[in-house]
């Protein structure tokens, strides 16, 4: 092979290496920028759940359960029985409603940790979600 091939290969490789080393910066880049993203989105879903958590579990469920003893017991008329069993049955949808929107953005999280490289069976694991 001439010295001038060579030279040609030489650059060549030198170009290859350079643009590998770009493209390898730019993924980089773009799985930091994913890992603080799932990030703030663990968060935002953590915050909600907790949330949805206390609201169902303290106030909104324990508020029905007591409206339902109390409608039983005629302690209340079948008017304020209704009336009240209606905010209650709508605050249930609009958690619902938020459970379903958490429950899309867990999704988007196990996407978003399916795409990052290195996310595999040897890659960084998402804790599980708690559940009660």
């Amino acid at each position: 092979m001439s010295e001038i091939g060579i030279e040609k290969v030489v650059v060549e490789l030198n170009g290859f290496r350079q643009r590998t080393a770009m493209i390898k910066e730019e993924i980089a880049k773009v799985s930091r920028a994913l890992g603080e993203r799932a990030a703030q989105l663990n968060d935002i879903v953590g915050k909600s759940l907790s949330n949805l958590r206390e609201q169902l579990g303290g106030t909104t469920l324990t508020g029905y359960l007591a409206l339902q003893g109390k409608y039983s017991s005629g302690e209340i008329t079948e008017q304020e029985y209704s009336s009240q069993r209606d905010y209650y049955k709508n605050e249930m949808q609009s958690m619902l409603r938020r459970l379903d929107e958490t429950r899309k953005l867990m999704m988007l999280m196990a996407q978003l940790d399916a795409r990052q490289p290195g996310a595999g069976p040897a890659g960084p694991q998402r804790p599980p979600a708690p559940t009660n």
